[in-house]
């Protein structure tokens, strides 16, 4: 029992202090942990672009700011969505949460991510933790939230690579489980609430489509729409259950494996998805950035 009410009293840490406290606390806490599997996911990160740029001759010139300029600017988006499940997530749990406290959250979040452990969701929870909610009622609600992305996901990429009829029983299956995690997320509050998660689960996939796609344009790669909605799947996927952090890696060389299986270019897959990465995390770190500059001149 003693370690139970620990849990939350770590929790409540790390949803304090500034980001590198935020940072150092949870490297310091957990930084023994995959560390091997860390370093070979960053090994294969950086061979693989390296890989990537040499097969397909990538000419730096050939980068398009405009499209890179778009790139950057779907984040912002995309970063509203995330602060909006999160302050659903609240009003679901019984709590909430201003959407500007929502949003730095988030920022935060997606930097802590490249810890070696599930660092934002570690933050989310912590902070609904520290809005009066139980940690294990909150801790059930970012589960089912998670489950619930990583079944539309697939089930959007099934779509969009598998043809009828072998299409039918996966569908299913990720269907079904979109399904139980809509159940799991009704079980903890009422149904609007779930329903909202789920369209913003959805619209997340929808920008993270556009985001693969702009990001063949930014380099001047050959990638299509189908493309880019099949490896969104990979990148939802990658992030969520990834064992190394932010699932970095794993998520190009999963995209750059399904890109053979589509018959379409293994590298333009992994340099499309290494950009949306960087682009992702550059924009979360210059708001992160931003806000602590803007709350040292407010003291």
């Amino acid at each position: 029992m003693k370690g139970a009410e620990a849990m939350p009293e770590n929790a409540r840490q790390y949803a304090s202090g500034s980001l590198p406290e935020r940072i150092v606390q949870l490297r310091a806490c957990v930084g023994r942990h995959r560390g091997i599997a860390t370093l070979a996911a960053v090994a294969l990160f950086a061979a693989g672009i390296v890989w990537a740029l040499g097969e397909t001759a990538f000419d730096l010139a050939a980068v398009d700011g405009r499209w890179m300029l778009a790139l950057a600017l779907c984040m912002l988006p995309a970063l509203a969505l995330n602060a909006a499940e999160l302050r659903v997530t609240a009003r679901m749990l019984g709590s909430d949460i201003p959407f500007g406290e929502s949003v730095q959250v988030t920022c935060w979040a997606m930097l802590a991510n490249l810890l070696p452990l599930p660092g934002g969701a570690m933050l989310r929870g912590a902070k609904l933790y520290d809005l009066g909610i139980e940690a294990g009622k909150s801790g059930q609600a970012i589960l089912a939230g998670g489950a619930l992305w990583v079944s539309l996901a697939v089930a959007i990429t099934l779509l969009a690579v598998v043809p009828l009829p072998a299409l039918a029983i996966p569908l299913a299956l990720a269907l079904c489980g979109a399904g139980a995690s809509m159940v799991w997320l009704v079980r903890l509050g009422p149904a609007v609430f779930a329903l909202q998660l789920a369209v913003i689960r959805i619209a997340l996939i929808g920008l993270t489509i556009v985001r693969i796609f702009i990001a063949f344009r930014a380099l001047d790669l050959a990638g299509s729409w189908i493309e880019a909605t099949a490896y969104s799947g990979v990148s939802v996927v990658g992030t969520v259950v990834g064992i190394v952090p932010a699932g970095i890696g794993i998520t190009e060389a999963m995209g750059s494996v399904l890109a053979i299986l589509i018959s379409a270019s293994p590298a333009d897959a992994f340099l499309a998805l290494s950009l949306n990465r960087l682009i992702g995390l550059g924009v979360s770190a210059l708001i992160v950035a931003g806000l602590a500059t803007r709350r040292k001149k407010s003291i």
